[in-house]
């Protein structure tokens, strides 16, 4: 018999039952953290696709205010950057708010149109739209259901064959099969119903441990030292006020960190291979001309300057640090000798990786931007958005990933050779894809990376439940490629995460620390994900553009057919 999705409970107040799984969902995710709420809350939004209830418009509507319900309560940190970050706050969760929308229903049409089993349809709709959401207006990943599951090794292992959308797909699959129990509970068909539940779980942890199995064993053990690396973590707290002091104050409480990490691995008998500042950390500029580090014969003798500043800092930091490689979060200028339309030059963030003697060796201008944090979507052609905005005049995009060859201390207890990181700045780690593919194409040019790298200043979020969510990006970062995460976060959470997703050392909230560890071990070979990327998921989010189109042809016969009947 085919399944039916008439259920014998009859129709939910849309809105009630709506703002109780937003509740649920959050507080599933930090700061409360209740994991385990994860595998019901999706099941109670499940409930209303279920019902036998027609939908009209204003079901629909009740649906997105519950929806962005709970993004408000999600994302409530982007009120806390600026004056104006408030005036985005509500936008954000509004448009995000539609996803749950468009969940139920796809759902529904999978259900009563092509009589898809709720188990399948929930999750393929979910994990298909959750792909839309981090791809659609460059992306935004925070919040996922998988999320709230980064700390539990036995299913976000998942993530190396299909990615975080892999545990979002096994964690509603649950769900769905729980609120299917549920809503048959006074039916005849209760006990197949709790079978499928009880099936679901156990097949669910069954796989979820066979990945982890297989993840774990992906290691090349050696018992040589591993390098190791300083996250200096401090807490500048953000502000916008101007202040000519303020770069000096932040360098020199660097510089103070930087040494107390030299001195904390000295003790330990190690060396520190590499010194990692976090985003934008280091206030003296890098100057580019045209794209060279070289200055021409006739540059200014303002920026001969700041060059000769910029380069006595870092031999500054290469002697405080007994000679370690340096890798730090710096302001790139690319003075133009001809205006590209917004002025003579063109700001990147950027880091810079120097070797033991304070000489560049390489550096990395950020690919994915923060659209109103980096930039204003369409206001190139119209510079005088920027100055209604601090954002001054947007930044620039970097040309693609850089493959960093960090140089390891010789002798004694030292490895030698080289550690080759993939660096990434800031919010890059919240979007799946743009990790990948950093990795991906590195891989192709036989450039494969030892550990990535994130640099970031969270202390615009004072705190707040964003820092939570942006480790928990991390977590799955290092999963989905095989690789180890070095965090290092200006106000926090700076961490060290193996590629298993386990975090194996964490700074403090909103505090200062030095943090030396040694680097994990990558991964013997690159994952499935780090190969094929967002194959599953893709084909969950074309099965909704499927689902869609035939709702679309549904609506528009409907409509003909009502114009007829007049």
């Amino acid at each position: 018999m085919k399944d039916s999705p008439v259920v014998e409970f009859g129709p939910p107040r849309v809105l009630l039952v709506g703002v109780i799984g937003a509740v649920l969902l959050w507080l599933a995710q930090p700061p409360a953290a209740l994991w385990p709420l994860a595998w019901i809350a999706p099941g109670v939004w499940l409930w209303l696709a279920e019902s036998p209830a027609e939908w009209r418009r204003r079901e629909y509507l009740k649906m997105w205010l519950a929806g962005s319900l709970y993004w408000l309560l999600a994302v409530h940190w982007v009120r806390l950057p600026h004056p104006l970050t408030p005036l985005g706050w509500a936008p954000l969760a509004l448009y995000l708010g539609l996803y749950p929308v468009a969940l139920v229903a796809l759902v529904r049409t999978a259900r009563r149109r092509w009589r898809w089993p709720l188990w399948l349809a929930a999750p393929v709709v979910w994990t298909g739209l959750e792909l839309l959401q981090a791809r659609l207006f460059t992306g935004f990943l925070m919040g996922a259901v998988s999320h709230s599951q980064a700390g539990q090794p036995w299913i976000r292992s998942l993530a190396a064959y299909a990615g975080a959308y892999g545990v979002t797909f096994a964690v509603v699959l649950v769900a769905a099969t729980l609120a299917n129990a549920f809503l048959a509970w006074k039916t005849p068909r209760r006990g197949r119903r709790l079978i499928e539940a009880i099936a679901s779980i156990a097949i669910v942890i069954a796989v979820g441990f066979a990945a982890r199995s297989a993840v774990e064993t992906n290691f090349k053990i050696d018992k040589a030292p591993r390098p190791r690396v300083a996250l200096i973590q401090g807490d500048i707290r953000a502000t916008w006020d101007p202040d000519p002091a303020r770069g000096q104050r932040i360098m020199d409480r660097h510089m103070v960190l930087s040494r107390e990490a030299f001195a904390q691995s000295r003790r330990d008998g190690r060396p520190v291979d590499l010194v990692i500042w976090p985003e934008s950390m280091f206030r003296t500029p890098l100057i580019y001309f045209d794209g060279a580090a070289e200055p021409p014969a006739d540059a200014d003798d303002a920026y001969t300057a700041r060059i000769e500043n910029t380069a006595s800092w870092l031999k500054v930091l290469a002697d405080m640090t007994g000679g370690a490689a340096s890798l730090v979060g710096i302001d790139r200028f690319d003075i133009l000798s001809e205006p590209a339309g917004v002025g003579d030059e063109r700001v990147y963030n950027s880091v810079l990786l120097s070797d033991g003697e304070g000489q560049p060796i390489a550096v990395y201008d950020k690919t994915h931007l923060v659209p109103f944090g980096e930039y204003i979507p369409f206001a190139s052609g119209m510079p005088i958005i920027y100055y209604l905005t601090p954002i001054s005049g947007g930044m620039g995009v970097g040309a693609g990933p850089v493959a960093m060859d960090a140089p390891l201390r010789d002798g004694p207890l030292g490895n030698g050779g080289v550690l080759r990181l993939c660096p990434s700045i800031c919010y890059e780690t919240v979007v799946p894809h743009v990790i990948r593919r950093q990795v991906a194409t590195l891989t192709a040019d036989g450039e494969r990376p030892d550990v990535l790298v994130n640099v970031t200043n969270d202390a615009w979020f004072w705190g707040s439940s964003e820092l939570d969510m942006h480790l928990a990006c991390g977590v799955y970062r290092a999963v989905e490629n095989g690789l180890p995460l070095l965090v290092a976060a200006n106000g926090g959470l700076s961490a060290v995460i193996d590629a298993t997703g386990e975090v194996q050392a964490l700074g403090p909230r909103m505090a200062e620390q030095a943090l030396v560890a040694d680097v994990p071990r990558p991964s013997a070979r690159a994952t499935f994900y780090s190969r094929w990327g967002d194959v599953f998921a893709g084909v969950c989010l074309a099965a909704c553009g499927l689902l869609a189109g035939s709702r679309g042809v549904e609506a528009i016969k409907l409509r003909r057919a009502a114009s007829r009947g007049r």
